[in-house]
């Protein structure tokens, strides 16, 4: 799989992944600080049978799904999601 372009392909599920991923490396980059830790504690998923757990806090994964589909959204609007970009005001 190619990803070294920002329009590569993921499922939500993936998506999901990836972020925790990053934030786990960014946990142990930071010399893991608290806050970041407890976070990642609760994203982290349950370990089930069939590998699909869901995460610690129930929670969350309604949150993020929400987060997921308000940028999709946007994102098909054509004007795009611009929370990430950076604003020089």
């Amino acid at each position: 799989m190619d990803v070294s372009s920002m329009e590569s392909t993921v499922t939500l599920r993936q998506a999901y992944l990836i972020m925790f991923e990053f934030l786990q490396r960014e946990w142990l980059r930071l010399d893991k600080p608290d806050a970041l830790g407890a976070l990642l504690g609760n994203l982290a998923l349950w370990d089930l049978p069939n590998g699909k757990g869901v995460p610690m806090d129930a929670a969350v994964f309604p949150d993020w799904l929400g987060c997921a589909n308000d940028v999709l959204e946007q994102e098909c609007r054509g004007s795009g999601y611009a929370g990430a970009d950076i604003r020089l005001t």
